[in-house]
């Protein structure tokens, strides 16, 4: 086959792969714009009346959204900047020593990542350190969780900075915090690129975690707003698409913002230098 020709339907083949995966997102935008017994059916024609206006509306009072967009942000802004400075210090210390503790550390991370996180356990410890129904137990629990993943990143990063700026910032003067925060962290845009969309996602979309461990409906993030709209007879579909349309809006914005460093962060460190 010509490879021109090869190339083209390679081509359209990933097209259409793509569009596969466009389709669920498209069923819930379009049903987000019907009537209840329209988006009940979860098909992807369009709405015989469109209830744009009426639904988002519905929505934004019914679901609290104001105080859940808040909570949400309390929770992930807090979560990604400790994730950030914690994996990033740490994640320096342990690349930088080769030392047999540091090499124990890392395989120590690896189970974190392998590990699953085991609710009843942590809920008892949580409850002995009156730290329930709390925002800070969330919090301090998505760090937690994120950090082994997000500091393999950033120990992969650092392999693909030399130690010999390091070395310059040390003969010129610079050591400790310095040397860190004046020298190395300006370095690390794209993995914090990569950490704050990998952070921000994860914990802005979690379900689990919020559900078992805020239990004031006045605690609800964006992502328990979906019980506003669900019964035990029967569901709201057309508020329930619009609130998950609602929740999605700052991810995509963030990703956008984000997008051309996270290839780069993702692959750093993968040649060490």
């Amino acid at each position: 086959m010509n490879p021109k020709l090869q190339k083209l339907v390679l081509e359209v083949i990933g097209v259409c792969l793509s569009g596969l995966v466009v389709v669920p997102s498209l069923i819930v935008l379009i049903n987000s714009f019907k009537t209840e017994g329209e988006a009940s059916d979860m098909s992807i024609s369009l709405p015989k009346v469109w209830h744009i206006v009426d639904n988002y509306s519905e929505v934004l009072k019914i679901g609290r959204i104001p105080s859940a967009f808040w909570n949400s942000v309390l929770i992930t802004g807090s979560s990604v900047v400790l994730l950030i400075l914690l994996c990033s210090t740490s994640a320096f210390v342990i690349q930088r020593r080769n030392s047999k503790f540091t090499k124990f550390l890392q395989v120590l991370l690896l189970s974190g990542m392998i590990l699953p996180l085991s609710i009843i356990i942590t809920y008892i410890l949580l409850y002995n350190l009156h730290l329930t129904g709390g925002f800070l137990a969330v919090i301090l629990l998505y760090v937690a969780t994120m950090y082994p993943v997000i500091g393999f990143l950033y120990i992969g990063f650092y392999n693909g900075i030399s130690r010999e700026i390091d070395e310059a910032a040390i003969i010129d003067g610079t050591k400790g915090y310095g040397l860190f925060f004046r020298v190395i962290f300006p370095l690390l845009k794209p993995i914090n690129a990569t950490a704050l969309v990998l952070g921000f996602v994860t914990v802005w979309n979690d379900f689990g975690i919020a559900l078992y461990f805020l239990n004031q409906a006045s605690k609800y993030t964006l992502g328990l707003t979906v019980f506003f709209f669900a019964g035990e007879k029967s569901s709201q579909w057309n508020l329930i698409f619009a609130d998950l349309i609602v929740v999605s809006i700052p991810v995509i914005i963030v990703y956008i913002l984000a997008q051309r460093f996270i290839v780069s962060g993702l692959t750093a460190g993968a040649v060490k230098s």
